[in-house]
């Protein structure tokens, strides 16, 4: 349950079950649930309604918010066996508690006889996350640094996040935030976010000159943006 006296237009709350949960505030009259395809909840209510409404709403929809979770953690289930990132191999074994393990070449998640198993695909999404961070700051810092050696292009440092929505982000200052989900992708997909962000230290919008000079650099560009969009940065 999550607590508070007010929340801006748009904000964030981890709830204790749930975890993150996006707030948004509208002008609607009525206080609505969504769960994307990416699991992330978002939770809908009007400008006017008070913290204690939205934590009612939130426990009456509880029951709901695990089986659409569930079905939707089914279909993104991982598997022992299954290979996470480029070399990862995921084992799955049972134990006296449940862990996670993380080695060079596999990542190795022990659960419980008897463990629900929406709590146990959260044990191993969590061991993937693990997995790919350490392959992603292995990786990714040399290929920027790289591509931008290339191509002439400056930034002011790399961060590397897990965001459920997006591949990367350039800030105004020169910040580039790169998704640990990229490890995940094929090699010419993870050189088009890089080369993606880096264009916009020089464009801060996708316009004519973006795409044209993204091109310039990286040919086909356009084409790959349409490939990336047949995958999801969710773990």
């Amino acid at each position: 349950m999550f607590r508070g006296s007010s929340i801006s237009d748009s904000t964030n709350i981890n709830d204790s079950e749930f975890g993150e949960i996006k707030v948004i505030r509208n002008s609607g009259q009525y206080l609505r649930l969504n769960v994307r395809t990416n699991s992330q909840i978002v939770l809908s209510i009007p400008r006017r309604a008070s913290m204690a409404q939205a934590n009612r709403f939130l426990d009456e929809s509880r029951a709901s918010l695990r089986t659409t979770l569930s079905k939707l953690n089914s279909r993104n289930a991982m598997s022992d066996g299954d290979i996470i990132g480029r070399h990862h191999k995921l084992i799955i074994k049972d134990g006296p508690r449940p862990g996670i393990k993380l080695m060079d070449q596999s990542v190795t998640i022990t659960t419980v006889p008897g463990m629900d198993e929406l709590a146990k695909q959260q044990l191993i999404h969590r061991g993937a996350s693990k997995a790919l961070r350490s392959e992603a700051e292995r990786f990714l810092p040399k290929r920027i640094h790289s591509l931008a050696n290339k191509f002439g292009y400056k930034y002011e440092r790399l961060r590397l996040t897990y965001a459920k929505s997006r591949w990367g982000s350039c800030s105004t200052s020169g910040t580039i935030s790169l998704n640990i989900a990229l490890m995940n992708l094929p090699g010419e997909l993870i050189d088009y976010v890089i080369m993606h962000e880096l264009a916009h230290t020089h464009h801060m919008n996708h316009g004519r000159d973006f795409w044209d000079e993204l091109e310039s650099n990286l040919p086909g560009a356009k084409q790959l943006s349409t490939q990336l969009k047949s995958y999801s940065p969710y773990i």
